[in-house]
């Protein structure tokens, strides 16, 4: 995903996160991203420059970026859950996560040169 692209999906789910968790708001955010409030608060702050960084926008799109239709799974797949799933070492003692395994090597989805 080209960086700018990245960058304006992070901030798109950040925002509507921070908008769906209510009250706990920002901290509950922050905690599930593994961040600090105050990062994501000075993020979404139109009055500061602290502008979203590529390790930011990744840790956001892994929490928060759900595939829709998961073609191993064929149930919605958060993100994160696609990464663990796609390279990770094949599981050699179960069938059925190896099926799964193998659908993720070819998926359109996959994330290709993302790190865990």
């Amino acid at each position: 995903m080209e960086s700018n692209a990245k960058i304006a999906l992070a901030m798109r789910l950040l925002t509507d996160a921070v908008a769906a968790s209510g009250k706990e708001g920002k901290a509950a955010v922050a905690k599930r991203i593994g961040k600090g409030r105050s990062l994501v608060s000075r993020v979404l702050s139109p009055n500061d420059p602290l502008a979203m960084s590529e390790k930011l926008a990744d840790a956001v799109i892994a929490a928060f970026h759900v595939i829709p239709n998961c073609p191993a799974t064929g149930q919605e797949q958060p993100r994160s859950e696609c990464l663990r799933l796609s390279q990770g070492k094949a599981p050699m003692h179960n069938p059925m996560a190896m099926r799964t395994w193998k659908t993720c090597q070819t998926c359109p989805h996959a994330p290709k040169g993302e790190s865990k």
